[in-house]
């Protein structure tokens, strides 16, 4: 047994009933394929990075189960040719699992991404000032790069 995680990005327009037929649509599929299904989280509406077909913004889910990899390629079927989903992702988050012992464990459904990083980023020393430390060339046609002629003159010295 497998434990997989798929996040999946709805466009923002969808009503309620919409997004829970997706959701009791993609969990039938792992039941049905001797699977368990471990979290189904709504994340909500949030900002996209950039513009997926015209939208700024989007509902995002995350599904986290355990299977053997029969409904992975099923539930990436459904999604791919689903006009109300924009974007989906499948990551294997680990290969060989024991079944009982991970039910049994349970745990918290995890958070979205804002949520865990909720605080400030901590660096260790401040940028660097955007003009002091850039490079400067001293190839060819500059006037601050001596000639050859110089150099080998010094050197013969």
């Amino acid at each position: 047994m497998r434990e997989y995680e798929t996040i999946y990005v709805l466009k923002p327009d969808l009503p309620a009933d919409q997004v829970k037929t997706i959701q009791e649509k993609l969990s039938d599929i792992i039941t049905k394929a001797q699977g368990h299904l471990l979290h189904h989280v709504d994340w909500g509406k949030r900002r996209m990075a950039y513009q997926v077909e015209k939208f700024a913004q989007a509902q995002y889910l995350y599904l986290q189960y355990l299977d053997q990899g029969a409904s992975v390629a099923e539930l990436e079927r459904i999604l791919k040719y689903d006009d109300r989903v924009l974007k989906f992702l499948t990551v294997k988050l680990q290969e060989k699992v024991n079944k009982e012992d991970r039910l049994a464990r349970g745990g918290e459904a995890p958070q979205a991404p804002e949520e865990a990083f909720h605080e400030e980023p901590v660096y260790d020393r401040p940028p660097r000032d955007r003009y002091d430390d850039r490079r400067r060339y001293d190839g060819p046609g500059d006037d601050a790069a001596p000639s050859r002629d110089v150099a080998d003159a010094e050197d013969d010295s």
